[in-house]
């Protein structure tokens, strides 16, 4: 934690950034960090909640915290992890966050385990909400059995590319349209751009851009209501 909260340090350039560009040699300093403050009594659901904490803040989302927040914690990589993230009566995950430059909408992350999975829930903390769900299986992304940090975690590009593309990404456009701002993606464009934008492609180009998600694929269904 120490290296990554120093300022003006030098960064190699084969250090992974990403937590799914950690190795068996070498760790993303933003995971090493979170890893730090897990103790010895940590669980499995511990380690994956931790990883999951980091992938919130590599999707531009900040943990909130009751404690006054110092320079150090301005670093977007340091992810913090509350003392009361976890319930102790049932051990349910809980924690608010906030989407950076964003502070006025609170979202919120639940994690209920049930037997080795966790059931994931996040939403945002607005009128009309959705709620984004997934099931882990925890097993498939933590190594319980070693002390080695190195080989803690597995198959870490799958369980990112899983919580940032069912959770993060659809939260964070669900955040930005609530504020009146545009994302970075074709959800996050109001319909009517949507509508310009399918009519410039094909049949063959809809019916892909339909098989990408639920949400695209009723947009696909909307579009042929429509001719």
């Amino acid at each position: 934690m120490e290296k990554l909260c120093s300022f003006k340090r030098v960064v190699d350039i084969s250090e992974p950034i990403l937590a799914e560009d950690s190795t068996f040699s070498m760790l993303a300093l933003s995971l090493s960090a979170v890893l730090e403050q897990l103790d010895e009594n940590a669980i499995h659901h511990d380690y994956l909640v931790a990883l999951l904490f980091v992938l919130l803040a590599e999707s531009g989302f900040s943990i909130s915290s009751t404690s006054n927040t110092s320079k150090r914690e301005q670093n977007t990589r340091l992810v913090r992890i509350p003392t009361d993230w976890k319930l102790l009566e049932t051990g349910i995950y809980e924690v608010h966050f906030i989407l950076r430059n964003l502070e006025n909408i609170k979202s919120k992350f639940i994690a209920v385990p049930y037997g080795d999975k966790l059931i994931l829930n996040i939403f945002p903390c607005i009128k009309e909400k959705k709620t984004y769900s997934m099931t882990v299986q925890t097993l498939k992304y933590v190594n319980p059995y070693s002390n080695n940090s190195l080989i803690r975690y597995m198959n870490l590009g799958e369980i990112s590319h899983r919580f940032k593309d069912k959770l993060t990404t659809p939260l964070r456009t669900d955040i930005l349209s609530a504020s009146g701002l545009t994302g970075p993606s074709l959800q996050g464009l109001p319909i009517e751009l949507r509508l310009e934008i399918a009519d410039m492609l094909d049949l063959l180009d809809l019916q892909r851009l339909g098989l990408c998600s639920k949400e695209f694929y009723e947009f696909f269904l909307h579009l042929l209501s429509l001719k």
